[in-house]
């Protein structure tokens, strides 16, 4: 039995023993207390070892998707990078082995968004190491701005990457993961994909449709030995903002997006993020919440969902009134923040999650949301 079910289990079993002991059936409360305690005691299963496993990364050449990388080749894992940039890749591939140098790592371009493209990614990591144990489907893109500037072509390609692709990988790695007695599919989500953000409709949209997926694919593949694996990461210190697409008052936008992923306590570091993903997949969770600050918005707004809701209708009219159609990348708007006393303190934070993460400016929103390859 996994550890997060026997835990669960064990918590349930718990709260039972207390209610019998409230109502005087001491017997009753005893054995279920004994059950719990022992359950929470004894082994688990062991978990999952990514040592000689053969891993694919979408989105794999910069972020949080480098960020898993680079635990996975620590634990002896081989990797296959998959991205859109030749030269992204190249420079993951360099930062991976010059830091790790047993490091086994493939590297495919290729648009996850294309099917021929995907399958073709697919087949190069089976080729390169024998073998595929494990797809993480980490691709993605942000984009920030009011509902009112937003078009429909924000909304569909946001879902084209983060739910469609998604979709189209499973279909690829179902039948060879089946044959093979097994597998592993960690899909990253997003905390907004539990609860909406104002100024991410689209992201929200995608994320929220995901989850749907990711969820349900999990209970479905569960019959042929694979585990799906849904995370729901807040805020991380990635260096992504200068990836993102702005649309309204984009440096205004930017600049509160760029603060709140550079202040500690508020956004995770990648790293630890990644080890937590990778811990919580190995342990056949369901599910991984990373943050406490998640865990508590999960809770919130499931026990005080119109409490919470108001919170997010005051945190709205604190956001940047400005409408623009206009897409802009973070680093064609990051002019405030690299400008403003305010910012000063958190600019040193996000340029060493840039250079960390592999993260280098970028000039064009269209290709960085996708609407064109």
């Amino acid at each position: 039995m996994d550890k997060s079910l026997k835990n669960e289990i064990a918590t349930v079993t718990g709260i039972l023993a207390l209610a019998y002991l409230k109502s005087r059936r001491y017997k009753a409360a005893a054995l279920l207390g004994g059950l719990a305690t022992g359950m929470y005691l004894t082994s688990s299963t062991r978990p999952f070892q990514w040592e000689g496993k053969s891993i694919l990364i979408t989105g794999g050449s910069r972020g949080l998707g480098l960020a898993l990388a680079r635990q996975l080749v620590s634990q002896g894992a081989k990797v296959t990078l998959v991205a859109r940039k030749f030269e992204e890749l190249a420079r993951a591939r360099t930062m991976l082995i010059t830091e790790f140098p047993w490091a086994e790592v493939c590297t495919v371009m290729a648009d996850v968004t294309r099917k021929d493209q995907l399958s073709n990614a697919i087949t190069e990591a089976i080729s390169a190491f024998g073998v595929l144990d494990g797809m993480i489907n980490n691709a993605g893109a942000i984009s920030v701005g009011p509902l009112e500037s937003m078009t429909r072509a924000d909304f569909e390609a946001q879902m084209k990457l983060h739910l469609y692709a998604v979709i189209e990988a499973t279909e690829m790695i179902r039948s060879y993961f089946k044959q093979r007695g097994g597998g592993r599919i960690i899909n990253i989500c997003s905390l907004g994909g539990k609860s909406a953000v104002p100024h991410m409709l689209p992201y929200n949209a995608s994320k929220f449709a995901l989850a749907g997926f990711s969820q349900g694919s999990a209970i479905e593949l569960a019959k042929d030995g694979i585990k799906v694996t849904t995370v729901y990461p807040a805020l991380m210190r990635t260096g992504s903002p200068i990836q993102a697409v702005f649309k309204g008052d984009h440096e205004k936008e930017f600049a509160w997006f760029e603060t709140a992923d550079s202040i500690p306590g508020l956004s995770m570091e990648v790293d630890k993020a990644a080890r937590k993903i990778l811990i919580g997949a190995a342990n056949g969770d369901s599910e991984v919440v990373l943050s406490p600050i998640g865990k508590l918005r999960v809770i919130g707004g499931a026990l005080f969902p119109e409490l919470i809701h108001s919170f997010m209708v005051m945190i709205n009219t604190l956001m940047p009134k400005g409408q623009s159609g206009v897409r802009q990348t973070g680093y064609q708007s990051r002019k405030l923040f690299e400008n403003s006393i305010l910012t000063r303190p958190f600019r040193q934070v996000a340029r060493k999650a840039e250079a960390r993460n592999n993260q280098h400016p970028s000039h064009d929103a269209e290709f960085n949301l996708g609407l064109h390859s």
